[in-house]
């Protein structure tokens, strides 16, 4: 039960304890956002004295904290976790975990039936539930408790809660539990956690509450346990943790880390403090835990007792992809591999790391050094990245030489990952242009900036955060929101999600949703994107569920194709538009070309081009016929064919002319070939007089598609006009378009009105 101001000796909370529930911090004076009035003071009172409050309970103990109004407004800041959950009160109290953050499952989870995510109509079960668009502290398909800032843990909520059920179609709503149900059978498959939320404001029934139980009890028996929190952070400690906390006994660092130590999906434990030094590797399928020894202490403790990071570095620095740990303090030095057994000590990765002749130093005397493990440039292997007021350097591992070497840049100027104490300087390393490279952001309440990578050497950008978007004094209007504020409270509450950085604390609860934001767009407002590489540009595509693409062919192989088409071999024809828009000589000079390409080792891509036929007016479609090709290229339809094998051209011959030519984004344009085993072509809003050189035929095609038949040459006009691309479906349909018109639907056929004589057309 989670509490606001209660009388501590009010009898009825020792007969709920004795029920085996727990009586748990909901602040004491239930503020909707606890961050608000500009005003930080507030918010640190209501937490630390309900927690001192709850602490006052005769046989409570109470270890979680959920924040007022969190199931309906953007109050879980970062800046709640850093600067009160992750901080003791005044007499020394803390809490140990949160459960704030709601997790919402979506048809992206494919190890879930769909019937448990979707609701009849086809529409997303959970998805309908979110409050508002902005509202952004959730997680997506991970039902699991994880620790945030290696002390607390977050227990996450699961949507709905009762709140949002009312909120989207009222009070009792059966709907609300058969989703409800759906929630704890997908859980139960995932086998992770069902953090159930509920008010006693009459928004759910006791008796819809005992149908879900029955539910539970009925379709899953002993799968599921009911635990208050205290037991669920117990079998956490003695199960995950080997029976260590996350929190050490005065609620600072207990030298304890997770992550996922061997590439499994899953996720390891490594714990160094004074007491134990261990590796904990989860095993999937023999379902238990395997334990080995970790080689240094996690948490520095000075001679007060104080703890805090070692400057233990996490990251990948093994072609293996398992986690490698690089440390150097006054105490240790060097880099570790897990191998999937144990941690190996790497002695000649381990040497050289300096700057300038100094070590590098991950920590010094429990001081963060801004030293990252960050893999910069997308090779599977972490750099080492280095930002104090002291030092600024980015190295990487050189295989050749078998040593660490600045990869010619650095982090950019200003910018400096923590500040001379140690605390954090507000920068983050975060993809904004989605190019598959991390960013770099900066803001604090001295300066912003935020850089591109750039991954090639281009248009005077080197390799590295070269691209400046922006970069300026704080006193610019335009200023990126603060990450960090510095002080004695310094995290700024800022947060990435949903391709936007938000920002809520107790300056921004007057705006709207209680955040400021700035999404990506925004940040990258009036930045042309920079030219991919071809896997770049494939993995940038996004699908619906079920599609993928692949790379088939690029550059050099293939360059400006505007049309293809496969012939019965599997090859590849394709038209470049090579000339376009003023000619290979900016005076109208023809450099179209129709290249066929060929997979010639069958491994699915194409790797050999063969240029069948150049020197073309900005050709706009190709489709093979008989032993050659159809190719448009205005002012002429030509057939052209190999007559030796070597895949060039050695015969042309135009079979139709006169279509316009003009601006060559309204040319004729093809082909598809018809049911009728005609083929079709788009007018390309140009029109002409269409004629066959020695044949008898003059046709008017303006306003008009068109259809041929290349052996008898036979021509005829088609109803509608499209700009570019007159395509069919498998049921004889056919569709076309214009620049500012997606497609349109041509329902009946040109031919057969002109059949009928009596039929005006």
């Amino acid at each position: 039960i989670f509490c606001n101001s209660v009388t501590p000796t009010e009898p009825h909370l020792q007969q709920w304890l004795k029920e085996g529930v727990t009586i748990e911090v909901h602040t004491l004076s239930h503020p909707c956002p606890i961050l608000g009035g500009r005003n930080f003071v507030p918010a640190k009172n209501t937490y630390h004295g309900g927690v001192d409050l709850l602490n006052n309970i005769t046989n409570n103990l109470p270890v979680a904290f959920r924040t007022p109004c969190c199931d309906s407004q953007n109050t879980p800041s970062p800046r709640v976790f850093s600067e009160l959950l992750m901080r003791n009160n005044p007499a020394g109290q803390f809490l140990e975990m949160d459960t704030s953050v709601f997790n919402i499952f979506t048809s992206e989870d494919k190890s879930l039936p769909a019937s448990l995510l979707t609701d009849a109509d086809g529409e997303a079960k959970f998805e309908k539930y979110v409050p508002f668009d902005s509202y952004v502290v959730t997680i997506e398909n991970y039902p699991y408790p994880y620790a945030v800032g290696s002390s607390i843990w977050e227990m996450p909520c699961m949507v709905p809660s009762d709140w949002e059920a009312q909120h989207l179609h009222g009070n009792n709503n059966p709907v609300t539990v058969e989703d409800w149900k759906a929630a704890i059978d997908a859980t139960v498959l995932k086998e992770g956690v069902f953090n159930f939320v509920f008010h006693p404001h009459g928004w759910v029934q006791n008796t819809q509450m005992i149908e879900w139980i029955d539910h539970i009890t009925e379709a899953h028996g002993n799968k599921v346990k009911f635990l208050n929190f205290r037991e669920a952070l117990e079998r956490l400690t003695k199960n995950m943790l080997g029976g260590q906390p996350l929190k050490a006994k005065n609620g600072q660092d207990n030298g304890v880390r997770l992550l996922d130590l061997n590439n499994d999906g899953f996720m390891d434990a490594v714990i160094g403090n004074e007491t134990v030094q261990e590796t904990r590797l989860w095993d999937p399928k023999a379902k238990r835990w395997k334990t080995s020894p970790f080689p240094f202490r996690l948490a520095h403790i000075d001679r007060d007792g104080n703890r805090s990071d070692s400057g233990a570095r996490f990251g990948v620095l093994h072609p293996s992809g398992y986690a490698s740990v690089f440390i150097s303090n006054e105490t240790v030095n060097g880099i570790w591999h897990f191998d999937g057994n144990g941690w190996q000590k790497d002695q000649a990765l381990g040497q050289g790391l300096e700057i300038g002749g100094q070590a590098i130093q991950t920590a010094n005397a429990g001081r963060d050094n801004g030293v990252r493990l960050r893999d910069t440039d997308n090779d599977g292997m972490c750099e080492i990245i280095v930002g104090n007021p002291q030092s600024q350097a980015v190295l990487k591992w050189n295989k050749s030489q078998r040593k660490w070497l600045p990869p010619n840049f650095n982090l950019p100027k200003n910018v400096q990952i923590v500040r001379e104490d140690g605390s954090d300087n507000g920068v983050r390393f975060v993809d904004i242009n989605k190019d598959g490279y991390l960013d770099v952001i900066h803001s604090n309440e001295v300066r912003y900036s935020f850089h591109l990578y750039v991954p090639q050497p281009i248009l005077g950008w080197g390799i590295g955060w070269t691209r400046e978007v922006m970069s300026d004094l704080r006193n610019d209007g335009n200023a990126i929101p603060m990450i960090v504020r510095g002080g004695e409270h310094n995290n700024n509450g800022a947060w990435f999600h949903s391709n936007h950085l938000w920002v809520q604390n107790e300056d921004t609860a007057h705006l709207p949703n209680l955040v400021d934001r700035r999404s990506f767009d925004d940040l990258l407002r009036g930045v042309m994107p920079l030219p991919k590489s071809p896997e770049d540009s494939a993995k940038a595509i996004e699908t619906l569920p079920g599609f993928k693409v692949e790379l088939m062919v690029n550059e050099p192989l293939v360059m400006d194709p505007v049309a293809f088409e496969w012939d019965e071999h599997g090859r590849l024809w394709v038209v470049e538009m090579a000339d376009y828009p003023l000619g290979l000589d900016d005076n109208g000079k023809p450099g179209g070309r129709v290249r066929v390409l060929e997979d010639r080792n069958n491994d699915g891509r194409y790797d050999h081009s063969t240029v069948f036929l150049d020197a073309l007016p900005y050709p706009s479609g190709v489709i093979p016929w008989r032993d050659g090709v159809l190719v448009s290229a205005a002012p002429n339809i030509l057939f052209a064919r190999d007559t030796n094998g070597d895949l060039r051209a050695d015969e042309t011959k135009i079979l139709f002319t006169g279509f316009v030519e003009g601006n060559q984004q309204h040319r004729m344009n093809g082909f598809e070939y018809g049911l009728d085993n005609w083929v079709y072509a788009a007018n390309g809003d140009s029109g002409g007089i269409i004629r066959s050189p020695g044949k008898d035929l003059s046709v008017n095609i303006r306003g008009r598609d068109f259809r041929f038949h290349p052996d008898t040459l036979a021509f005829e006009t088609q109803a509608g006009q499209t700009q570019f691309g007159r395509r069919r479906d498998d049921w004889g349909n056919w569709f076309g378009n214009n620049n500012p018109s997606i497609g349109w639907h041509y329902p009946f056929p040109e031919h057969y009105i002109r059949r009928n004589p009596q039929l005006a057309s």
